[in-house]
């Protein structure tokens, strides 16, 4: 039975992750760098993070520090709850201390575990270690003020999925994780990233506010303003883009990934995603997880398999291009997490890969 988790990542997510994870019992390390030293200030000032919204309670961590040798030590799950384009940076700096046996969750995955795998390679990591990948996010949630965090949705610890890479691991990773999460396997981490929510309901709906995300700034909110009919015909067109890609690549459509919009669409109806509605708010800028993750992660990556499977995807491929100009990203090619830039030559077959992972 697992007791002692480290969370990595002093954003919204690793935040409430650490609450929960205190409040449920848990001797939790929280853990990130110097420059959010001030954010365990406040958490020790106000007694513990306070949750609000859909989950409600003080969690305080067993211990906080911007130490990481002392957050890796002895811990026998880690979270790893930041942006994508820090993968690389947490991977660099704990691959010197990671020790065997202990399991690696990120949190939302987005391909992480093959950053990670190629950073341990290079660091010449010896420790016998698992990387496993949740497809989507712990839940949606905002950093509301100092040590506090409004989650938008109910907490649910046996909804989620995911996988390992290896996926031979996903099994072993599942129950040591049991009485923590009670997730459910994806076939391998591929099968979690193409179904991220995210990608069909950020991008297009982003880029087409980018006016009045500048105009607005942190006065914005997607879920408020940015769901119209013009929008959401585009964001339906992805959706069906990205399913086709899906299934031809042998795999389900997870749910709806259009829900949270309708539900939005017909507010009055559903109440119970109020808070989730009024308290998501942002991006208050273009050069925003919003773009950064679900283009260059989700997005890059349905192309990258579709060109492998001979499906056009002109649609996404083209709300990318316009991410890209915006951002000064090449999120289709060498920013993004392309089969290329993961390490599979253009000559294999999606098939052969899967095989590999």
């Amino acid at each position: 039975m697992v007791e002692r988790i480290t969370v990595i990542g002093a954003g919204a997510t690793g935040h409430g992750v650490a609450a929960v994870m205190s409040m449920r019992g848990f001797q939790v390390t929280f853990y990130d760098d110097e420059r959010y030293a001030h954010c365990f200030e406040e958490i020790k000032k106000a007694g513990g993070i306070q949750l609000r919204g859909k989950v409600r309670g003080t969690g305080m961590p067993s211990k906080m520090t911007t130490d990481v040798e002392e957050a890796i030590k002895g811990a026998e799950v880690i979270f790893i709850d930041v942006m994508s384009d820090r993968h690389e940076e947490i991977a660099l700096r704990i691959a010197p201390y990671v020790e065997d046996g202990q399991h690696i969750l990120i949190i939302p995955g987005n391909l992480g575990s093959f950053i990670f795998r190629r950073v341990f390679k290079e660091q010449n990591v010896q420790a016998k270690v698992t990387l496993t990948e949740k497809e989507g996010n712990f839940f949606p949630c905002r950093l509301s003020d100092g040590a506090e965090v409004t989650v938008g949705m109910p907490l649910n610890l046996t909804k989620g999925k995911v996988a390992s890479l290896p996926s031979s691991d996903t099994a072993r990773v599942l129950e040591a994780l049991d009485g923590v999460v009670g997730y459910s396997a994806n076939d391998n981490v591929f099968e979690g990233v193409l179904n991220a929510g995210n990608v069909i309901n950020h991008i297009a709906s982003t880029v087409l506010s980018a006016a009045e995300i500048d105009h607005k700034g942190k006065d914005f909110s997607l879920f408020k303003y940015a769901f119209t009919p013009s929008v959401v015909n585009c964001i339906k067109k992805i959706r069906m883009e990205r399913k086709a890609v899906i299934e031809a690549a042998g795999m389900k459509e997870h749910g709806n990934p259009t829900s949270m919009i309708e539900r939005i669409q017909h507010l009055e109806e559903h109440p119970e995603i109020h808070t989730f509605y009024n308290t998501m708010d942002g991006p208050c800028a273009l050069d925003h997880r919003y773009l950064h993750e679900d283009c260059g992660c989700g997005g890059a990556f349905t192309v990258s398999v579709a060109k492998r499977l001979g499906i056009e995807t002109p649609v996404l491929s083209s709300f990318l291009g316009v991410a890209g100009a915006i951002n000064d990203r090449d999120y289709l090619n060498k920013d993004g997490r392309t089969l290329e830039n993961l390490g599979f030559p253009e000559n294999m077959t999606l098939e052969e890969i899967i095989k590999q992972i």
